[in-house]
């Protein structure tokens, strides 16, 4: 099988966005959409949270300041939940998520007492159940910081999303075949698979130093495409 060429952290971000951006617009707009662009859109969006998800351990692993990557996040958080309420209603964006995320490992870090370190999971994934991916966010960021070392522990991490997801997605596209359903099941299919394989040939580098830019990518789409909803 030919292996894929590496990608960097840069690579990944990158791919990410692309798939954020489509699942954003397939969610938005996918009713005015033809079908196979619905499809293929939800398909693409599926690479983005395992990247996200994944990066952070990476982000957590070699910070220099986890409080100030905490601070980084939950600023650009706090402004991109105005524009992510307007079109997706009072549920927290994924970049609380992610910060969540973020706490729970570093409680799994620091933290030796075990009940207060149980009662932290516990609230994190009780909050996670508020925002965007729901439980599953922190359940696969605490998957990827685990498995990472393992062999193909990438892969291993998300066969439990995979899993819970691609199955009732696949019942779903076999009893109701619609745009909706089948871009489901290609999101936690065709997306996930896409993302796994780029994740298994990351090389551990940052590449091009664009860190702020994702940041604000991220609150700044979202305006776009409220700004487009009020004139569609």
């Amino acid at each position: 099988m030919t292996r894929l060429p590496s990608v960097s952290a840069f690579s990944l971000k990158v791919a990410a966005i692309v798939g954020m951006t489509c699942n954003h617009v397939a969610n938005v707009f996918g009713g005015a959409l033809p079908g196979e662009a619905m499809v293929a859109l939800y398909a693409l969006g599926g690479l983005t949270f395992p990247i996200m998800a994944y990066l952070l351990c990476e982000g957590y692993r070699h910070t220099s300041s986890v409080r100030r990557y905490a601070e980084r996040l939950g600023v650009f958080a706090a402004i991109s939940q105005v524009p992510y309420s307007l079109l997706f209603g009072a549920t927290g964006n994924v970049l609380i998520t992610l910060l969540i995320g973020l706490g729970m490992l570093w409680t799994l870090d620091r933290v030796r007492n075990r009940v207060l370190c149980a009662l932290v999971m516990l609230a994190g994934l009780v909050a996670s159940g508020l925002c965007d991916w729901g439980v599953i966010g922190p359940v696969m960021i605490l998957l990827f910081w685990h498995l990472h070392d393992r062999p193909r522990g990438v892969a291993l991490a998300m066969l439990v999303p995979m899993v819970a997801f691609g199955l009732p997605a696949l019942s779903w596209a076999l009893s109701e075949t619609t745009p909706l359903s089948l871009g489901a099941l290609g999101y936690y299919t065709v997306g996930f698979g896409l993302a796994t394989m780029l994740m298994l040939n990351y090389n551990g580098r940052r590449g091009r130093p664009l860190k702020w830019f994702f940041y604000v990518y991220y609150p700044a789409h979202l305006m776009v495409l409220w700004g487009l909803t009020l004139f569609s």
